[in-house]
């Protein structure tokens, strides 16, 4: 649903960019209405659900009022923070701070005049925020529009540039392992043998494998994932193995079979490339068909595993 409002609100500015171009001069009306006023501030937390946020709703918002007086800013934001454990954590951040006068002076800046020309197809955004006055009272104010209709430049770049402390640090979910990034496996990574061989497509290039110290990583993926075009595995574990032990395996690889009939679905499977990430790599269905895929420079090849091979591999690490 979010995908969905947001290429909503794309196409809505790009027609109404558009649209402008006929009628050049006039600024976009401000929204009617007065901003609910509310007595005291809680959180981020409660008040900025990140996972509902659209970064350009404050063009739709009621306008600061002109007798509230901002004494204090508040913004909501969200990303990854590394752990000490070498992991990341997906968390909002709540920061706070005095530093109003530039983002008072764009919240009362009008939209400006609709421009005749062309207008460019991005749609910047920017933080949820909301603002305080002295006795504490809140409010999430709108903000202007520029001559495309678009967040004002003047008021991203203050909210930007405000000086604020982090206040209040909220653990949304984990966004990476601890041993997902000792290892230097991405926490996630799809199917690529799924995606590659989806509507019985088998790709015809001749195999290879890199050599030298390689990187395996392994993944499972999840029963509502599977049978999917491009099913998403979940880090499992992995690490590196040296090139000495990895030159046998690459040969037994390189041997096996074209792949036979099969519809099974892969639970787990495992990525193989490079311990610095060149290019060339090996994907291995752990379960189900046991394909191999090997992408080459010169494209993809898709081999029969066996359960005996993918036991081998996962001894590996």
């Amino acid at each position: 649903m979010r995908t969905v409002t947001l290429l909503v609100a794309v196409l809505a500015a790009l027609a109404a960019c558009g649209a402008r171009a006929d009628r050049p001069g006039d600024p976009a009306p401000p929204p009617s209405g007065a901003p609910e006023i509310h007595d005291a501030w809680t959180s981020c937390r409660q008040e900025a659900d990140p996972s509902t946020f659209e970064p350009t709703i404050v063009l739709s918002l009621p306008r600061l009022p002109a007798g509230f007086e901002p004494a204090e800013l508040v913004v909501c934001s969200a990303g990854t923070q590394q752990r000490p454990d070498g992991g990341e954590d997906f968390v909002q951040l709540e920061r706070r701070g005095r530093d109003v006068a530039a983002v008072t002076a764009a919240l009362r800046l009008p939209s400006a005049p609709l421009t005749g020309n062309p207008c460019t197809a991005d749609l910047p955004g920017i933080p949820w925020f909301a603002v305080l006055d002295a006795a504490g009272h809140w409010l999430r104010p709108g903000v202007a529009a520029d001559a495309c209709g678009k967040i004002r430049f003047e008021a991203r770049t203050a909210v930007e540039h405000a000086q604020l402390t982090v206040v209040a640090t909220t653990v949304l979910g984990e966004s990476r392992s601890a041993s997902s990034a000792a290892s230097g496996c991405p926490m996630g990574y799809g199917n690529m043998v799924a995606a590659e061989t989806a509507g019985g497509r088998l790709p015809g290039a001749e195999p290879d494998a890199p050599t030298g110290e390689m990187r395996v990583c392994l993944y499972t993926v999840a029963p509502a994932e599977r049978g999917g075009d491009k099913p998403a595995g979940r880090f499992d574990r992995g690490g590196q193995i040296s090139a000495a032990a990895w030159a046998p395996l690459r040969t037994t690889l390189l041997a096996a079979g074209p792949p036979a009939p099969c519809t099974a679905n892969a639970g787990r499977f495992a990525l193989i490339r490079r311990a610095d990430n060149n290019l060339g790599a090996v994907y291995f269905e752990l379960d189900g068909c046991h394909r191999l895929l090997f992408e080459t420079a010169s494209g993809s090849a898709v081999r029969q595993g066996t359960p005996a091979l993918a036991a081998e591999l996962e001894r590996a690490v």
